[in-house]
């Protein structure tokens, strides 16, 4: 009786020293990735203007046109962390100060939701925005 506990003793030991020994092979490390979803929303009593959009992506920086009192938003990726999200809005031709900008950053890491991270809304007319966020988490 006494042979048999030690045997269940020591093969206890040897599975939860086995369980405690497992090395992680690096090569199966994988980076996160992150997506991140711009996103313009626009309002005037003013029809047919037009805003351009500049905004950093995975590779460059891409200069886009679009309509005036329509909401936009492009998602560009896979991107890395510490990735600098950054977009410039800016009114093209005179907006008569009627011009309301809101402009949001949100970000998806590993195909999870999009969160929102930053946000630069205002009622006060205008006819240009920034928003940065950089990727942290």
């Amino acid at each position: 009786m006494k042979l048999l506990r030690l045997k269940l003793i020591a093969l206890l030991f040897l599975t939860v020293i086995a369980g405690c020994t497992k090395e992680t092979d690096p090569s199966s490390y994988v980076a996160d990735e992150y997506y991140v979803k711009y996103k313009v929303n626009s309002s005037t009593i003013y029809s047919g203007g037009s805003l351009t959009v500049i905004f950093t992506n995975d590779k460059n920086i891409t200069t886009l046109t679009i309509p005036q009192r329509e909401d936009w938003e492009v998602i560009v990726g896979p991107v890395s962390k510490s990735f600098e999200a950054n977009m410039r809005v800016i009114a093209n031709g005179n907006t008569h100060d009627k011009l309301k900008l809101y402009t949001a950053i949100e970000v998806s890491k590993n195909g999870s939701p999009f969160a929102l991270k930053a946000i630069n809304g205002s009622d006060i007319p205008r006819n240009e925005v920034q928003i940065i966020y950089v990727i942290d988490y």
